[in-house]
C-alpha cells in the first residue's frame, strides 16, 4: 500500500517507521528537514506518568497571577486573547474532578507503553542508546508547593506510578548540584528520557530513507478524491498518489483535518528552551522545577532548560524574553551553574483543550488517519501512537481503547461542526 505521511516530526516519523516495517511504501511530506519542528526542542522525557491533564481543578485561581507575572509559566499576549478564548473556555470545561479522571484513564495506557514501544523502534533506527530509563524528579522549594501538587500525585499513585519523596539531606544526597532551597524532591524512578531528541528523529529518517521511503520537502495543502477516499495529496509542487494518508503535521494539522471533514479546536502552546553548552554542573537525571514549571535535562549537547506556555498563535515571532526566567530559574535550581554559551529556541506544541491527542481514522474518510495534538507528550506518545496507526491501517483491533481520541469528540469540535 502507498501511504503518505504528512509531517516529519517525531510522531510522523514514528508512524512512517512502523508502517514501513509492515511493508508499506512510504512518502513523507514536510517543508522542514526531519525532526526540526517541536521534535527538536522538547525536554526529552519519555514520561509514562504525564497522563495528568493540563487543566486541573483550581487552575483558574493560579492563572491571573501567572499572567500578571512577566516571569510566570503562562503568557497570553493581549492581541491574541480573543482568538484563543474558545480554546481556553474548552480547557476550563475539562477541569472537573470527574473529567480529569476520565482524561487520565484515557492517556494512561497510551503513555505507559512508551518505553516498550520506543526501545525496539530506536533499535531499528540504530540508536538504542537514546532511550534511557533513569527516572526523573520534581524539585519543590517549599512545603506549600509540595502540598499543592498532592492531587496530581494522587492521580498517579492510583494508577500504579512509583513515586519516592525525599526531604532534607536526602535531596542533596541524591543530587548534590541542587540548591539548598529545595525542600522536597519527588522522584519518578520508572520514567525515561532521550539525551538527543533531534538525533533520534534523524536516525528514524535515515533508516526510512535506507528502506526506500521518499521525503518531499514541501507543504501539503489539500487532497484530491476518488469515491469519497483520498486519492492524492496536493503539495505546492506536485500531487502525490496514495492509498492512504496519515496527518501528523503537529500544530498545522487542523488545517488538513478540516479538509478531511474533521474541524478541531487545535491551538499551539508555544514553548521555549535554552541549551547551555559545557555546563559546570548538570543533574544526573532530568529535574523539573515545580514552581518554575521547567525541566532541566542533561543532553549530549549540554544542559537543556525547557518549559513555559505562551498562547500566541502560529504567526507571531518568538518572544525570547520568555527565556530569561528559564535561565534565572536554572541558576536558582543549580547554584553552581555556569556555561560557555547558550542557544535559544521556540516551538509550537500542538495542543487540544482536553489534553487528549487525536488518534484514529478520520470520521468521514475511510483511508485517512489522524495522529496529532499530543501537546506536552509528543515524544512520549510518538511510538505508542505509531503502533496504533499501524494496527488501524492493517484492519486490526487497536491495543487500547482509542474512543477518547476521536476527532469528532464534543470537547474539541469547533462551533457549528456536525
Amino acid at each position: 500500500m502507498k501511504i503518505t505521511v504528512i509531517g516529519a516530526g517525531v510522531v510522523g516519523l514514528s508512524c512512517a517507521s512502523m508502517l514501513r516495517q509492515r511493508g508499506h511504501d512510504i512518502t513523507l511530506v514536510d517543508p522542514l528537514p526531519p525532526g526540526e519542528h517541536c521534535s527538536f526542542g522538547n525536554a526529552g522525557c519519555f514520561s509514562r506518568c504525564s497522563f495528568v491533564p493540563l487543566g486541573l481543578p483550581g487552575l483558574w485561581k493560579k492563572v491571573p497571577g501567572w499572567l500578571l507575572d512577566p516571569s510566570g509559566p503562562l503568557s497570553i499576549p493581549a492581541r491574541y486573547a480573543l482568538k484563543v478564548a474558545p480554546w481556553v473556555w474548552r480547557l476550563h470545561q475539562s477541569t472537573s474532578i470527574a473529567r480529569v479522571n476520565e482524561i487520565a484513564d484515557a492517556l494512561f495506557p497510551l503513555l505507559d507503553a512508551t518505553l516498550d514501544q520506543w526501545r525496539p523502534l530506536a533499535a531499528w533506527a540504530g540508536v538504542p542508546e537514546l532511550v534511557r530509563q533513569d527516572g526523573y524528579a520534581w524539585a519543590y522549594e517549599s512545603e506549600a508547593a509540595f502540598l499543592g501538587d498532592a492531587f496530581g500525585r494522587e492521580l498517579r499513585m492510583k494508577r500504579g506510578v512509583r513515586i519516592e519523596v525525599l526531604q532534607g539531606g536526602a535531596v542533596r544526597e541524591f543530587e548534590p548540584a541542587l540548591s539548598a532551597a529545595v525542600t522536597h524532591l519527588v522522584r519518578f524512578p520508572e520514567q525515561g528520557h532521550c539525551p538527543n531528541p533531534l538525533r533520534l528523529s534523524q536516525a528514524l529518517a535515515t533508516r526510512l530513507k535506507r528502506e526506500g521511503a521518499r521525503f518531499v520537502p514541501d507543504s501539503a495543502y489539500g487532497f484530491e478524491w476518488y469515491d469519497d477516499r483520498v486519492a492524492r495529496v496536493v503539495t505546492g509542487g506536485e500531487k502525490i498518489e496514495c492509498d492512504a494518508v496519515v496527518v501528523a503535521a503537529g500544530a498545522h494539522s487542523h488545517k488538513l483535518s478540516e479538509k478531511l471533514g474533521a474541524p478541531v479546536l487545535l491551538e499551539t502552546e508555544r514553548g521555549y528552551h535554552l541549551t547551555l553548552a559545557h555546563p559546570t554542573v548538570s543533574p544526573r537525571v532530568p529535574i523539573m522545577s515545580a514552581e518554575g514549571k521547567f525541566f532541566a535535562t542533561p543532553m549530549e549537547m549540554g544542559l537543556r532548560v525547557a518549559g513555559t506556555v505562551e498562547l500566541a498563535g502560529l504567526e507571531a515571532p518568538p518572544d525570547y524574553e520568555r527565556t530569561k526566567p528559564l535561565l534565572e530559574g536554572a541558576r536558582r535550581l543549580l547554584p553552581g551553574l555556569q556555561f560557555e554559551s547558550l542557544s535559544r529556541w521556540m516551538g509550537h506544541r500542538p495542543s487540544l483543550p482536553d489534553s487528549l491527542p487525536v488518534i484514529g481514522r478520520a470520521p468521514k474518510v475511510p483511508n485517512a488517519y489522524f495522529a496529532f495534538g499530543h501537546g506536552h507528550v509528543g515524544l512520549t506518545a510518538a511510538a505508542p501512537t505509531a503502533a496504533l496507526i499501524a494496527s488501524l491501517v492493517a484492519g486490526e483491533k487497536p491495543a487500547i481503547d482509542i474512543t477518547p481520541f476521536a476527532a469528532d469528540r464534543p470537547s474539541i469540535r469547533t462551533r457549528g461542526a456536525a
